[in-house]
């Protein structure tokens, strides 16, 4: 509150960063080298675009990750396949 014209973070932006906090918590956060850290983190990240907004939802509706959001579309039902697939070829799309 000392800069009043600043930013603020939405609540969007702290749930990800409370997920990222706990998770690196409990890898005692960084061991290793820097290539390792960063190769956990982004494996993370990439996980985190697949998984389903919320599991309990009712009806016909299904679940929507981030990354389908994005591509508007999903290869198929299984999120580990959508991740497989959008992960070959480095995500181009002919």
């Amino acid at each position: 509150y000392d800069h009043p014209n600043a930013h603020r973070t939405s609540n969007m932006a702290d749930r990800l960063m409370r997920w990222q906090d706990e998770y690196l918590f409990s890898r005692k956060y960084f061991h290793g080298t820097y290539e390792s850290a960063e190769l956990a983190i982004r494996s993370w990240a990439i996980l985190r675009n697949f998984q389903p907004y919320c599991a309990r939802i009712s009806g016909k509706e299904k679940p929507v990750s981030a990354a389908e959001k994005l591509n508007g579309f999903r290869y198929s039902d299984n999120r580990l396949e959508n991740l497989l697939i959008s992960a070959s070829m480095g995500g181009y799309r002919q």
